[in-house]
């Protein structure tokens, strides 16, 4: 395990104190287990499907988008590459 110190509300971890006691178990557990809680609940967020770019599929209007494929990637790419 890592050592590490955080900032907490006194009222929250008077709270969290009282907790630990009426489950007669450590405040550093308790903390411990709500934070893997947290960090399993986010992991789960982080997967969710990016939107792809247009020309991924079918393409965009006749003509068979391997002819296309420069025209495409010109007028689509640079909007994904984008940072802003």
């Amino acid at each position: 395990m890592r050592r590490t110190s955080i900032l907490v509300d006194p009222l929250v971890m008077t709270e969290l104190e009282q907790l630990a006691r009426r489950d007669r178990r450590p405040t550093a557990h308790l903390i411990r287990e709500a934070m893997e809680r947290y960090v399993t609940e986010r992991r789960d967020d982080v997967s969710e499907p990016r939107e792809l770019p247009a020309f991924v599929g079918i393409g965009h209007g006749p003509g068979d988008v391997a002819n296309r494929a420069e025209e495409i990637l010109e007028v689509e790419l640079p909007t994904h590459l984008d940072p802003r």
